[in-house]
C-alpha cells in the first residue's frame, strides 16, 4: 500500500490549487485524475476578474498566449442577453466580492490546456486514468482503492493511506457520493445539467463577434443558453433539470440561431457535458474535504472556476496548518473560507440562470 501524505482527486483548478498550497509548505501530495490528461470539460473557458485576480496571487503568473484563443478578450459590456420583446441589454456574470470589483476583461482560452498550465504550475505528482472506487478512514489516516488504466489498456487496482483525502473532483464528484451518498437526494438540492457542442463556424450572421451572448428559451431548457466564440467554432451551450434531453435542447437551439440570427454552421466537432448540484456548501467530513464544484462551492450564473481555486488553495493551506499544529484540518478550512460561503450565498440570491418557476 503506497503511503502519501495527502491525495488531492481531480486535476482541475481546485484540485492544482490545493496542490500548489501544499506543495509551497513542503507537503507530500498525489494528484489523481480519471480521464487522460489534457482532458476536456464542460465549461466556457473564459476566465473572469477574479479568477486571473486569484491566479495572480496563488501562482504568481498571468495565462500564456499558448492557451488563449480567438477572440482573446470578451469585454464584460459585450456579455448581452437577447430577448424579442427587448432586444439586447447587458448581463452580468460576476459581482463584487467584499466590496472588491475585478477587471471586466474576460480571457477567453481553452479549459483544457489552462488546467493543464495550472497543474504543471503546481508542481505536484499527478496520476491521470486514476478512477477512486471507494476510501474509508481508519483512525489517523484514510485508505483509498483507486482502479488505475495503463497505456496498454490492462487495469489494476492499488491502494493508498494518506493522512487527508481532497475531493476536487467538480459537480459530480466521486467523493461526495461515497462520503455522503445521500447528499445528491431529493431535498438537497437543484440537479441541473448542461450540453456545450462545438461547431465549426461558417458565419454568425447578426450575431457580434466579440461577445458573448445569452438566451432565455423556454422552448429549449430551464436555464440560460448561451453562444461565444473560440477561434474557427461556435460553442453553443443549454441546459435543463435533470433528466431534460439535452441533445433535443441543442437541436431547438440551432434551429432558432438560424432563423431568428441567420447564423449559419458547419460540422459538428465534439460535445461536453456535466452535472451542477445547486445546493448549500459541503466542506467534508473528518479527514476528508471537498473543494471547488465538489463542495457546492458555485458562483454568479454557476461560474465555478474562481470558487474553485480559491477554496483548493485554502483548503491546502488549512490542511498544512493541521499538520503543523496537530489539530484537524476541517475546522480551520470552515472559518478560513467563510468568505467564500458568504459569496456563494450572495450569488444564489442574485442569480438569474433558471426559470423564475425553478430558481
Amino acid at each position: 500500500m503506497e503511503e502519501r501524505d495527502v491525495i488531492v482527486v481531480g486535476s482541475g483548478p481546485a484540485g492544482s490549487s490545493c496542490a500548489k498550497a501544499l506543495r509551497d509548505e513542503g507537503i507530500d501530495v498525489l494528484v489523481l485524475e480519471k480521464e487522460v490528461l489534457p482532458r476536456y470539460k464542460c465549461c466556457s473557458g473564459v476566465l473572469f476578474g477574479q479568477t486571473q485576480a486569484l491566479v495572480r496571487r496563488y501562482f504568481q503568473a498571468e495565462t500564456p498566449a499558448s492557451i488563449h484563443c480567438s477572440p482573446e478578450v470578451i469585454e464584460a459590456r459585450n456579455v448581452r442577453e437577447w430577448g424579442a420583446e427587448y432586444g439586447y441589454r447587458r448581463y452580468p456574470l460576476e459581482i463584487a466580492k467584499d466590496g472588491r470589483c475585478f477587471s471586466e476583461r474576460y480571457v477567453n482560452v481553452w479549459r483544457n490546456l489552462f488546467d493543464k498550465w495550472l497543474l504543471e504550475l503546481s508542481a505536484a505528482e499527478c496520476r491521470d486514468q486514476s478512477n477512486v472506487r471507494g476510501f474509508g478512514e481508519i483512525a489517523d489516516y484514510v485508505r483509498v482503492r483507486v482502479d488505475e488504466s495503463s497505456e496498454n489498456g490492462q487495469e489494476s487496482v492499488r491502494g493508498y493511506r494518506c493522512k487527508y483525502l481532497v475531493g476536487a473532483d467538480g459537480g459530480n464528484s466521486i467523493v461526495r457520493r461515497l462520503l455522503t451518498p445521500q447528499s445528491l437526494g431529493v431535498g438537497n438540492g437543484i440537479a441541473v445539467e448542461t450540453l456545450q457542442s462545438y461547431f465549426k463556424l461558417e458565419s454568425l450572421g447578426l450575431l457580434n463577434r466579440d461577445a458573448w451572448t445569452v438566451f432565455f428559451l423556454p422552448e429549449v431548457g430551464e436555464m440560460l443558453n448561451c453562444v461565444h466564440q473560440k477561434d474557427e467554432y461556435l460553442v453553443l451551450s443549454v441546459g435543463g433539470l435533470a433528466g431534460r434531453e439535452l441533445k433535443a435542447s441543442m437541436a431547438r437551439l440551432r434551429c432558432f440561431l438560424a432563423e431568428q440570427f441567420d447564423v449559419r454552421l458547419g460540422d459538428w466537432w465534439r460535445n461536453e457535458g456535466c452535472q451542477m448540484q445547486i445546493a448549500p456548501p459541503y466542506l467534508g467530513r473528518g479527514r476528508v474535504l471537498l473543494a471547488g464544484e465538489a463542495a457546492n462551492f458555485v458562483y454568479l450564473n454557476g461560474e465555478g472556476i474562481s470558487a474553485a481555486i480559491d477554496s483548493g488553495y485554502r483548503c491546502g493551506k488549512a490542511i498544512a496548518q493541521s499538520f503543523r499544529e496537530g489539530k484537524s484540518a476541517l475546522p480551520r478550512y470552515a472559518e478560513n473560507s467563510m468568505d467564500i460561503v458568504a459569496h456563494v450565498t450572495k450569488c444564489l440570491s442574485q442569480a438569474r440562470f433558471l426559470a423564475s418557476q425553478v430558481a
